[in-house]
């Protein structure tokens, strides 16, 4: 009878161990099929009952509750899309209630455009793994990307197992960085822009106003020295000489600081010229022997464009007196029908490449160092290389495309002869800027000039002046303010028209109000425009109002405008 007892609890103790074995093999399995969910691998093969040796109810529970719970979508598809089973989380992605989800087509869930993809991972499904990107149709219009991967299941024939992955907020996330990056990438260009503006401005104002006044002083001091009586003591003549002498000194470092900032023969002759002169102060402030290559018959880029190739040339030798240690530095300036070159180089220290493309931890001055230069570059379609062999030298290489950014051939030859210069004026249309701001002449100036059919025949700081020059000049437009010193703008745009009825002018202010436009329309201004919209449609009033057109923005006035308002 003890015997009989024994077997009975052996027995039962083999049956609690095979539970337990099967039990843990169940659980092992559901955590591969887990991974494989989470992986994106899942298949029909991991989707398939587990094991043959599980007890059935716990299986089968166990399998129900994983694919209920987990985060992607789990359907069983025919081989033409109708969905045989599917999870609540898969019936969610297009928010659809699962009794309405299952008995319909994946296929009615896509945008007509991924059908074709879609139909081709079915066709896929069926003879193997397979796996792609579709967009699904929810709610309102709402689109979800989702990850497929699609796989026969096993002992059924034409049915597909298929595992969705949700990547709507990834490819959110994705789309939000590039639209960041895109914003820096904007705001880094603009800061550049307003730097280089900025250096100019200030370049002018210390070579128009404090060079000036420092070359007058000098004149005085001179003649403080003519003046002189015979009998003043030895100590005030050299006073007077030291006063001269220090004056004299700090406008040849005025003009240096400013010709720096911005040389003014880079305006006049273009970048070789200006890379010639700067290369020439470097080699005399470093002692650093620097030659220049110019190429011959190079043409004029535009004005952006020669600023950033000559701040390159400017951070490349700054560089190379920093941290090259090289004795000798070279600028080579070449170009073909299709791209400008400008290429700095040393023979030096030398440096890892990486070092160069890799961002830095502590920020950088705006515009200094290599990615100031990058972005420069970059924003012009162009390309910055720099090559780089440790105790060899570096250089560095900047190129732009010539078609895009070449001046056209009539304001390339300005200035080189009377007669030439005289037809080309006569090919553009010759605009007067009225504006008490020399800022924003400057602006407008400046946004103006890269037009090839237009040109500034002059500019005028007050409505007494703007008269007196529209009547000399005779300009084809007058870019006119309302608020002026000395005759109000709608004024000026009276007398104008009295003296001269054969040019065109557009108000341009920041007083945009209805009544403000009445009166220029009233007046007999051929435009408006608000300064605060000069960016967007500037240069398109100019040519409507040149080309004979009424520009107004306002809809109330076209009936009277079509009426023959001229």
């Amino acid at each position: 009878m003890n015997n009989g007892r024994n077997n009975g609890s052996r027995r039962k103790k083999k049956v609690r161990q095979g539970t337990r074995t099967a039990l843990r093999h169940g659980v092992t399995e559901l955590d591969q099929v887990l991974s494989t969910v989470h992986r994106g691998e899942a298949d029909a093969a991991r989707m398939s009952p587990v094991s043959e040796a599980l007890l059935p109810d716990a299986t089968e529970h166990a399998c129900r509750v994983f694919v209920e719970n987990m985060n992607e979508g789990a359907a069983i598809l025919s081989s033409q899309g109708a969905i045989l089973y599917a999870n609540t989380r898969f019936a969610a992605f297009v928010d659809q209630p699962l009794e309405q989800f299952l008995g319909s087509r994946l296929q009615d869930y896509v945008s007509p455009a991924g059908l074709p993809r879609m139909e081709a991972l079915l066709e896929g499904g069926t003879r193997g793994s397979v796996k792609g990107e579709v967009e699904l149709k929810g709610a309102g219009g709402r689109k979800i990307l989702i990850r497929l991967s699609l796989s026969p299941m096993k002992g059924v024939r034409e049915t597909i197992c298929a595992v969705a992955t949700d990547l709507t907020g990834i490819s959110d996330n994705s789309e939000a960085l590039r639209a960041s990056e895109k914003e820096l990438r904007l705001l880094s260009t603009r800061l550049l822009e307003i730097q280089d503006e900025e250096r100019r401005r200030i370049a002018r104002d210390l070579h128009d106003i404090t060079g000036q006044k420092l070359a007058l002083q000098c004149i005085a001091l001179s003649r403080m020295t003519r003046l002189l009586s015979p009998t003043a003591n030895d100590e005030t003549r050299e006073s007077i000489a030291q006063c001269l002498d220090l004056t004299n000194q700090i406008v040849e470092e005025i003009r240096t600081l400013s010709y720096l900032m911005h040389p003014p023969l880079l305006d006049e002759l273009g970048l070789p010229a200006a890379v010639k002169w700067y290369a020439e102060g470097f080699q005399k402030r470093t002692g650093i022997r620097t030659d220049v290559d110019v190429a011959r018959g190079l043409p004029r880029l535009r004005p952006d464009a020669e600023v950033a190739l000559f701040r390159v040339v400017q951070e490349s030798l700054t560089n190379v007196h920093r941290y090259s240690g090289s004795p000798n530095a070279y600028v080579r300036i070449t170009g073909d029908e299709n791209e400008y070159k400008v290429e700095v180089g040393d023979f030096g220290k030398g440096m890892k490449v990486e070092q160069s493309t890799s961002p830095s931890t502590e920020a950088a001055p705006l515009g200094v160092g290599i990615q100031g230069m990058r972005q420069r570059i970059r924003q012009l379609s162009g390309v910055l290389d720099i090559f780089s062999k440790l105790g060899k030298g570096t250089a560095v290489m900047a190129s732009l495309p010539i078609l895009k950014l070449s001046l056209p051939a009539e304001k390339e030859s300005a200035g080189k002869a009377e007669d030439t210069s005289a037809e080309t004026d006569k090919a553009k249309a010759r605009l007067l800027l009225a504006d008490d701001h020399e800022m924003l002449r400057r602006g407008l100036h400046s946004m103006l000039e890269k037009e090839a059919d237009l040109s500034i025949c002059g500019e005028a700081k007050d409505g007494i002046d703007a008269v007196e020059k529209a009547v000399a000049l005779k300009p084809d437009l007058v870019i006119l303010d309302v608020n002026m010193p000395g005759l109000n703008g709608l004024a000026v745009v009276r007398q104008i028209l009295l003296s001269c009825p054969e040019t065109r002018i557009l108000v341009f202010t920041v007083h945009d109000s209805e009544q403000t436009l009445q009166e220029s329309f009233n007046a007999g201004a051929h435009g408006f425009l608000s300064k605060g919209k000069a960016g967007r449609d500037l240069i398109d009033a100019v040519r409507a109002v040149l080309a004979g057109k009424q520009f107004y923005p306002s809809l109330k006035l076209e009936s009277s405008v079509a009426a023959g308002h001229r």
